[in-house]
């Protein structure tokens, strides 16, 4: 069965209402004031990402990413980079990478709550690092990306 991107979207905003989205700083994108939207849309509109669903931001910075039912597209001011959903082979917190890399993992180096950069490897075994704010938005992005990846397999 060929999901649609609206069908898509639909199970996204349903995954995001189980984890408690929007926060502070993750938001629906329809949501979005419409200068917001304009700009995103604009700055990607070449990348077809599908319907664009959620937004995470982190507040210290002006990194982003957002979720879309075709593609996952992440940024810094207006430098950006995408990755088709369907290309996702792994996910992992880029901590826990980390540290699996130095061989000095133990549960005191490894706090959850710190967590906010995920480290996705797609099909050709490279690696991207995608940022969201720390914890619970953290966890529910990395949950829903898991879903989507699921929704868009073949």
């Amino acid at each position: 069965m060929q999901k649609t991107d609206e069908y898509i979207a639909k199970r996204l905003k349903w995954k995001a209402e189980k984890h408690s989205l929007p926060t502070q700083h993750s938001f629906l994108f329809e949501s979005l004031p419409f200068e917001n939207q304009k700009y995103y849309t604009e700055l990607f509109k070449s990348q077809n990402i599908g319907i664009p669903v959620l937004v995470f931001t982190q507040p210290n910075n002006d990194k982003w990413t957002i979720i879309g039912t075709r593609k996952i597209v992440w940024g810094e001011y207006d430098k950006f980079q995408s990755l088709l959903i369907e290309n996702i082979k792994e996910m992992k917190p880029e901590s826990l990478v980390k540290l699996m890399e130095t061989g000095k993992v133990t549960k005191e180096s490894i706090k959850k709550a710190d967590w906010d950069e995920l480290t996705i490897t797609n099909l050709n075994s490279e690696k991207f690092i995608i940022p969201a704010f720390k914890g619970s938005d953290f966890f529910a992005m990395w949950n829903i990306l898991l879903m989507n990846r699921q929704l868009n397999r073949k």
